[in-house]
């Protein structure tokens, strides 16, 4: 008896990279002795620390914000586009963009913020695809990508891995860096990012930022342990070659959505480490800071 056909898959795709994401030379393919990691995380979630750790630890860094800023110098592949896009108002008397008055637009008017990552976005992926050939023997390199999983980047990657903190903790990190900042455009900013269960869905690794240093140090050493290993394995890109659909089931979870989180294992409280989900917040476009269902995780031994 023949068989019916089987039901057309209804579920909908994470969405495809953007067209100029492109690695043909397999620049961000990962293996073991060979780790390239996307790293990323919301406005004030520590992971310029994470980063500078896995420096420390011996990995090699392309950081996507500094890119940008040499993007928008004077004389800038961006720049001209920048000043005509904002104006002249947009320049400082020394003829340089005022960061400030460009991420006060951009916060107010999407279309103005995508316009920007538009010229933006494009040239930080050719430069750091430059600067990966120039790294081929490193064994481990970090790349920051603050919008990673918001401009649909994360599925070149393998592993990605997530550094989070509380909306709490955010909100006090941002407002003692940013003086002038108050409590509401603080939180505007906070709630303007992409809503953490979905980058938590879609993170290989996670970092919880929100307790003491001493914790994200643990957890950062642990990450690179685990991911240094010979045995390490990771999973394909789900960008390369192909997308793969949505829907895949999550990681075993305790169901409170308290600190535990969704991905941390039956009955424990704590808040989550490496590889474990948890609650978070996670802005401003690349270089002008104040301003989906989940993959699997990488295969690798305890640390």
């Amino acid at each position: 008896m023949l068989r019916p056909p089987p039901k057309p898959d209804k579920r909908p795709q994470e969405p495809p990279p953007p067209p100029w994401a492109t690695d043909p030379d397999g620049l961000l393919e990962s293996r073991p002795g060979h780790v390239r990691m996307a790293l990323t995380g919301g406005v004030a979630s520590g992971k310029s620390t994470v980063a500078e750790l896995l420096v420390a630890f011996g990995a090699r860094l392309v950081d996507f914000d500094l890119l940008a800023r040499e993007a928008l110098e004077p004389g800038g592949e961006c720049f001209a586009a920048a000043a005509a896009l904002f104006g002249p108002k947009s320049l400082t008397k020394d003829g340089r963009l005022d960061r400030a008055f460009i991420a006060k637009r951009i916060f107010k008017d999407a279309r103005l913020r995508e316009a920007l990552e538009a010229e933006i976005h494009p040239y930080t992926w050719k430069r750091m695809l430059e600067e990966l050939k120039g790294m081929e023997d490193a064994p481990f390199v970090a790349v920051d990508v603050p919008l990673l999983f918001e401009t649909n980047l994360f599925g070149l990657f393998s592993p990605a891995a997530l550094c989070f903190a509380t909306a709490q903790t955010q909100l006090k990190r941002l407002r003692d860096r940013n003086p002038d900042l108050s409590g509401r455009q603080a939180k505007r900013v906070i709630r303007s990012q992409m809503h953490p269960a979905e980058k938590l869905r879609l993170a290989h690794a996670i970092v919880n930022n929100d307790g003491p240093m001493r914790e994200t140090v643990r957890q950062t050493k642990a990450l690179w342990d685990r991911l240094v290993s010979p045995a390490a394995k990771f999973p394909p890109r789900a960008a390369a070659p192909a997308i793969r659909p949505s829907g895949r089931p999550a990681p075993e979870a305790s169901g409170s959505g308290t600190p535990g989180g969704p991905g941390a294992p039956s009955g424990e409280s704590a808040t989550p480490a490496v590889g474990q989900g948890g609650p978070a917040d996670p802005g401003p476009a690349p270089g002008l800071e104040p301003a989906a269902p989940g993959r699997p995780r990488p295969e690798t031994p305890a640390g």
